[in-house]
């Protein structure tokens, strides 16, 4: 070995010794704890203490502790509650509870059914925080507090009365059945809503939650559980049925004679077009291509012109003496006022008046039975049907159903009469204009008034006209009475003339006149039958003359007033 190799090994021993005599003897592992290192830990060491100290002997709610977003570090239990109770209300004023049921969210508002703070357990949540858990868990919750990182939960007490309220609002809307398929009409087109499933939940079990919500102030929105049940599907053949039409014009309730019932627009589309636009009808909505009608009269202009026009008014005479008929004509009358007749709308006689039975209020008066006047109840109530016949052809309604008396009556011309039976012979008649009309009937000052109001289109104006076709002369039939005397007579029975006419409507418009043929009517004649005395008299025993001229024997019987008279009486009496 050279003499420069071992130096350097002998370099590097020294080296080594002065390495190892300047270190320091750090125990059996040779290494030694850095004195700043021995100072931190004993700070740390410190701090925990008192950090421990701290947390187990502060009496107050630590610093930084917020209940909600209410600051309340540092105070003591009561500030603290007084804190909470004053500083809380802002916090849930204008909040409100979200809930998402199906597709539908529902807002709560929180003071309507939150019925205070709970200041006492928001304090207690408050001062439980750092002195629950071992004492590091509780260190760090301190220190969490202090840096702003752990919030207390505030508390309060629910408003039962005002929760039930607004959960039973919810419910009504919310639970729901399947719902049918829907739509909506435009001008040129038909949107088809798909219908929507039913929607059940629990009940119990959200009102448990809103409850928990209410109590920890937690206003985070919320979705329910629900079970649905498969909604309906569309039935293009049920809409078509229920939506093609023609269009329908407004009209008036005839409860009120008021209320208008808007107009209803035709409409009309192709079921098989629309029946492939649905298709599997998985989509909510849909689109039809339509063709609308608009209505003649709509609500708007019913408004303006409802009942403003007389169509029509006419009278007839009666003897109010007679109390009987009058009471009949005046019951039949009330029965009819004020009927509202919408267009379309068919009126009957028999079915407005009703029966007429003693038992609502007729009394028996004159009507004709088999050729004769006879006494029965309802006796008179031709008059008010035929008055108003003369109205009907007036106002020219379309009459549907008539028939003249078998003998003329005195209270109207030839040819506007109206017979009635209750069960067998009716008077009927449609409105056939384009707005409602209204009956108006009154018997008052021995006149039967019918007057039939509505609204006017035109300047039309109707009158009438009947001619005679053919005239029935009644003969008359003598008849022996033996129990009268000879010369003496009476008149059984008054003549009656019959007739065959036709009865036209002149209807003038627009300066033009034109005849409507209204009806053709029969009346039979009546033959006058008198009954002749055949009694011869008892002749006299004779007598000596004591001067003057011998009297006459027997003498003539009383006669009726003329045939004129009679006649006129027997078919005023009579219905």
């Amino acid at each position: 070995m050279s003499i420069l190799t071992k130096k350097r090994k002998e370099g590097t021993h020294v080296a080594k010794h002065a390495a190892q005599t300047a270190a320091p003897k750090t125990g059996k592992k040779g290494k030694r704890v850095p004195l700043a290192v021995k100072v931190a830990g004993g700070l740390v060491a410190l701090l925990l203490v008192a950090l421990c100290g701290f947390t187990y002997l502060y009496p107050n709610v630590f610093p930084g502790v917020t209940v909600g977003s209410i600051p309340v570090g540092g105070m003591t239990r009561g500030a603290a509650a007084e804190q909470i109770m004053e500083e809380s209300k802002p916090l849930y004023q204008d909040a409100k509870l979200s809930l998402t049921i199906y597709e539908t969210t529902y807002d709560i508002p929180v003071r309507d059914v939150l019925e205070s703070v709970d200041g006492e357990q928001s304090v207690d949540n408050a001062y439980a925080v750092g002195r629950t858990g071992n004492p590091f868990a509780r260190m760090w919750d301190v220190i969490k507090a202090a840096v702003g990182m752990n919030e207390a939960q505030i508390a309060a007490q629910v408003d039962e009365d005002g929760l039930t309220k607004a959960l039973e609002e919810i419910v009504s809307e919310a639970l729901t059945e399947p719902v049918e398929p829907t739509w909506e009409i435009g001008t040129d087109t038909m949107t088809v809503y798909a219908g929507k499933p039913g929607v059940q939940f629990d009940t119990d079990a959200v009102r448990a939650l809103l409850e928990d919500k209410i109590r920890l102030m937690d206003f985070e929105p919320y979705e329910v559980s629900t079970e649905l049940t498969d909604a309906p599907a569309i039935d293009i053949d049920k809409i078509a049925e229920a939506v093609i039409g023609e269009p329908v014009s407004a009209t008036v309730s005839k409860e009120d004679g008021k209320t208008i019932i808007p107009e209803k627009t035709g409409v009309q589309f192709d079921v098989e077009e629309a029946r492939s636009i649905i298709g599997d009808g998985s989509a909510k909505s849909y689109t039809i291509p339509i063709t609308t009608t608009a209505a003649k009269v709509t609500a708007e202009d019913l408004k303006t012109k409802l009942f403003q026009d007389t169509l029509a008014q006419t009278s007839t005479s009666l003897d109010e003496s007679n109390t009987a008929r009058t009471n009949n004509v005046r019951l039949a009358a009330a029965s009819i006022n004020d009927t509202i007749l919408n267009p379309g709308d068919e009126f009957s006689y028999n079915g407005v008046v009703g029966e007429r039975t003693e038992a609502r209020g007729y009394k028996p008066a004159g009507a004709y039975v088999n050729g004769q006047v006879v006494d029965e109840f309802g006796g008179g109530v031709c008059q008010p049907s035929s008055t108003l016949y003369m109205a009907v052809l007036r106002a020219d309604l379309e009459v549907t159903e008539r028939h003249n008396h078998s003998f003329t009556v005195a209270y109207t011309p030839l040819g506007e009469d109206a017979t009635v039976d209750y069960g067998n012979l009716d008077f009927r008649f449609k409105n056939n204009t384009d707005y409602p009309i209204k009956i108006l009937a009154e018997q008052t000052n021995g006149k039967m008034i019918m007057t039939i109001v509505g609204t006017k289109t035109s300047d039309k104006t109707v009158d009438t006209r009947t001619e005679v076709l053919e005239t029935y002369t009644p003969q008359t039939v003598e008849k022996k009475d033996s129990s009268m005397m000879v010369g003496q007579t009476r008149v059984e029975t008054t003549p009656i003339t019959g007739y065959s006419t036709r009865t036209y409507k002149v209807i003038t418009e627009n300066g033009k006149t034109t005849e409507v043929l209204a009806n053709t009517s029969n009346y039979v004649k009546r033959d006058k039958v008198v009954y002749v005395g055949t009694k011869q008299p008892t002749p006299a025993a004779p007598q000596t003359p004591s001067g003057g001229e011998t009297a006459a024997s027997g003498s003539t019987g009383e006669t009726t007033t003329g045939e004129t008279a009679d006649t006129a009486s027997d078919t005023q009496a009579a219905s």
